[in-house]
């Protein structure tokens, strides 16, 4: 029988743990995927520590505080990151509310695939596009706005008080420009800035039905000029 001093710890199944605070909770989970996922905790991790500092997160006495953090949004993370891989279905986030949680703190903190993972998934779940502006400028999804917007200038129905309270009052007065400026006078298909033959437009109402073939990214462009489009 091996005596204390010949056990040894296994190189790879020997799981060290960190100790979160969030709200009035605390969470104690494996310390690896925070380490080799997230930039930030990551070079938190790396800091050298001395002899006599007591480690932040070793203990429930001496836990990571993580202020700004709500415990729901942080259960949605660990859900992902420590389910996504090798748990069952059930224990994964559902929903658009649930991944935008997990977007949310994957953003801040660096989880780099783990926010990919949470784009898809909401693409996926078939978010609006109202919700597509807010969140592409939330949390810098640069490819989702233009399309987002020319969705929104398409439509027949008006943009909301509620959309346009979520968006920005900047970014909801520039699209009804962009969705009142032009009309479609002749045909059914129009293709704003196309070069050669082109169905005529006028200045007026774009609640025209037809409005839905149009493709309004130039004028969109030009209208959100200081976007990163």
């Amino acid at each position: 029988m091996a005596t204390n001093n010949e056990i040894s710890t296994h190189s790879r199944f020997y799981t060290s743990t960190v100790t979160f605070l969030v709200e009035d909770c605390l969470f104690r989970v494996p310390r690896e995927p925070f380490q080799q996922e997230s930039e930030v905790f990551c070079d938190m991790f790396s800091l050298p520590q001395g002899d006599s500092i007591v480690l932040e997160g070793s203990s429930d006495e001496n836990p990571i505080r993580l202020l700004g953090t709500s415990k729901y949004d942080f259960e949605q993370l660990l859900n992902a990151l420590l389910y996504r891989k090798y748990g069952s279905q059930p224990s994964l986030p559902h929903g658009i509310e649930q991944w935008t949680s997990v977007l949310k703190l994957s953003t801040r903190w660096g989880f780099e695939k783990l926010r990919q993972a949470a784009i898809d998934e909401l693409m996926a779940s078939g978010i609006g596009a109202a919700d597509k502006v807010i969140l592409s400028q939330q949390y810098h999804i640069t490819n989702w706005l233009l399309p987002a917007l020319n969705e929104l200038a398409k439509r027949p129905e008006s943009i909301t008080l509620e959309e346009a309270e979520r968006m920005g009052i900047d970014i909801a007065l520039k699209l009804a420009s962009v969705r009142e400026r032009f009309t479609v006078a002749t045909q059914a298909y129009c293709n704003y800035g196309h070069s050669g033959p082109s169905p005529s437009v006028a200045v007026g109402s774009c609640r025209d039905p037809r409005m839905q073939n149009c493709d309004f990214s130039d004028q969109i462009r030009s209208t959100f000029s200081t976007f990163d489009l």
